[in-house]
């Protein structure tokens, strides 16, 4: 119901509450008024029939009071009238006509007990005064009754009973009411009308603020009002329109801006979407800020999982991550089921059409959208996110219905705006790990250098005594190298040394160290070594490969080297690594000065302090 329907009810309904009560005052007042008038005329007529009775008695006619008695009930509004005579009467003067008996209880009543008796019989088609009045003996008449009759003061003589119709005033009381009704009614017509007239622009006025002031709550402010009055309320709607206005320009520059940096699922609401970006950037700057002082990629990808994982909901992805040439990936996180992508996508990420294209894939857009996903009864979704310009790292998530799929499509923009926030801070983590290997890695053969040394085995030494473990130290030198450099020139000693370095990597375990400690010197250390007889086998197979290696140094030349291996081990040795470094290059020199192309593993006997 609108405003102006509550407003002419509530008019309408005051003036019938005020109707009814006017109505039910008059027609109490017309009732009591037609009774008074009645008991009014009853006590005027039974003092006319006393006066009338004294008369005929003293002038001796009582024969002819029927006469004066028939004129009396001929009265208007009178139905009927009789007299009574009291006791001391009819011993006085005899027995009483039929027309003088009592008629009733309440005519004996009156006679008995000298008090007048009222009675309002009143029905739906008439009403009716029953009025008994005694005659009782008083000394302040001008005729006393004394003088005629045998009684004392206050006896009652006789008593006159009247009936009286009041229909007629109760039927002026009726056509007075309807009459106020048909006039109320009439009056609340009017009242309406004028005011809906008065109030319509107020009341439009009203309906249309209202609308306007929803559609800004739900950001839009383009709800202008427009109104043909021209008093305080016209000047409060130019107001408001103006600052309207204002919303919308502040709100619409806002909304452009802040679209810039984050997407939004209540493009339809202005505000709660204003509310939802300011919220998602305060949550990707606490992100960023995270991530910021995270040591290393791994950390800032384990943090975006746990994003996907808490924020999004997400139970089954996997994070993967291309090399620095962009042609093979590697999995950097996982979580739930099993990866469902072609395992030829690591070796080619371009397999991985959402790092191909740059852009999601969906799969319940197309079937069989991307050949590379192996699984016809899950649906995933592929998020591409750039990182310094190229496909950085891809994010597979699967769902096990397209019902799932549907519900999450949603949040994809969100991820987007998480995962874009990390890709600089990856970029920088990532720059900042290449120029760290660079700085640890030898630039000629790829493996680490002194420097990189000096850092591991800091680490290394308080691992191997708190797990009791034992670990081999290489010190491994080429055998006349030199020549090789004076003979065949740099290049040729620069392939060498990669030769060299490629033997070495290749046969020892992933959990070994290969650093080329300088010139053509190297070290090998075997982590976690099982006895110092597997420490030697593996040495004498190092010497024996490199032995056996055939170097091409020209179109028909080849070149075969030799190297020399000292042996110590820590901490069986010596409690200090350093310590057994140095015990190894001792050996190494022994090897060297006993005939080269040999291993030697240090004894006490080979320590002699003056010598080295």
């Amino acid at each position: 119901m609108s405003i102006k329907q509550k407003i002419l009810l509530r008019v309408a309904s005051m003036f019938a509450v005020a109707t009814i009560i006017v109505i039910f005052i008059v027609s109490i007042n017309f009732r009591d008024y037609g009774v008074n008038s009645a008991k009014d005329k009853a006590n005027v007529i039974a003092d006319l029939v006393k006066t009338g009775l004294t008369a005929h008695m003293v002038n001796g006619t009582m024969d002819s009071r029927d006469v004066f008695l028939d004129g009396i009930a001929k009265l208007k509004d009178v139905e009927d009238l009789w007299v009574i005579r009291g006791d001391n009467v009819v011993e006085q003067f005899g027995p009483p006509r039929i027309m003088e008996e009592p008629r009733d209880n309440i005519d004996k009543e009156v006679i008995k007990t000298g008090n007048p008796v009222e009675i309002f019989k009143e029905g739906t088609s008439s009403a009716l005064l029953r009025v008994t009045i005694p005659y009782n003996v008083t000394t302040k008449d001008t005729i006393k009754c004394v003088s005629c009759h045998n009684a004392k003061i206050g006896e009652t003589l006789g008593a006159v009973s009247m009936k009286f119709d009041i229909s007629e005033i109760r039927g002026q009381g009726v056509d007075t009411v309807i009459n106020i009704l048909i006039t109320t009614v009439i009056a609340i017509i009017l009242v309406i009308v004028l005011t809906n007239s008065i109030l319509n622009p107020y009341l439009e006025l009203f309906e249309a603020l209202k609308n306007s002031i929803k559609k800004a709550s739900r950001g839009d402010f383009k709800g202008v009002i427009n109104t043909g009055l021209t008093d305080e309320a016209g000047e409060m709607v130019s107001i408001y329109d103006q600052f309207l206005e204002k919303l919308d320009r502040v709100f619409g520059e806002i909304d452009k801006k802040l679209r810039i940096f984050v997407a939004t699922n209540n493009k339809d609401d202005l505000l709660r979407e204003s509310t939802d970006i300011v919220g998602q950037l305060a949550e990707l700057y606490n992100f960023k800020k995270a991530i910021e002082l995270d040591v290393n990629k791994e950390d800032i990808y384990e943090r975006l999982a746990a994003l996907l994982d808490e924020r999004f909901g997400i139970k089954n992805f996997t994070i993967s991550e291309m090399d620095i040439t962009g042609t093979e990936s590697h999995i950097v996180f996982q979580k739930g089921e099993e990866f469902y992508c072609k395992r030829e996508i690591f070796s080619d990420s371009n397999k991985c059409r959402a790092k191909r294209v740059g852009k999601n894939v969906v799969s319940s857009d197309f079937p069989h959208l991307c050949p590379s996903f192996d699984n016809n009864e899950k649906e995933h979704i592929c998020i591409p996110i750039t990182v310094g310009g190229n496909i950085g790292f891809v994010i597979n998530i699967v769902f096990s219905t397209k019902e799932e799929i549907e519900n999450k499509k949603g949040i994809v923009p969100f991820i987007h705006n998480f995962a874009n926030e990390a890709a600089p801070v990856l970029e920088s983590k990532r720059l900042m790990h290449i120029l760290k290997e660079s700085s640890l890695k030898d630039s000629l053969t790829g493996l680490y250098n002194r420097r990189f040394l000096d850092e591991y085995v800091e680490k290394l030494a308080p691992q191997v005594v708190r797990q009791k473990t034992n670990i081999a130290i290489m010190m491994i030198d080429m055998d006349y190298f030199k020549k090789v450099n004076d003979n065949y020139g740099h290049d040729i000693g620069d392939l060498v040394l990669k030769e060299l370095s490629t033997v070495l990597s290749d046969n020892i375990r992933e959990a070994d160290l290969t650093v080329r400690y300088g010139g053509e010197e190297f070290i090998v250390i075997l982590n976690d070594i099982e006895s110092r007889e597997s420490a030697r086998a593996v040495s004498e197979k190092l010497r024996r490969k490199v032995e056996e290696r055939v170097i091409k140094v020209g179109n028909e030349k080849t070149l075969k080297k030799t190297i020399s291996i000292g042996l110590s081990f820590f901490p069986e040795d010596t409690s200090s690594i350093w310590e057994a470094i140095k015990y190894a290059d001792v050996a190494l020199y022994s090897a060297k000065t006993t005939g080269r192309n040999k291993v030697v593993e240090f004894t006490s006997d080979l320590w002699e302090g003056e010598n080295y």
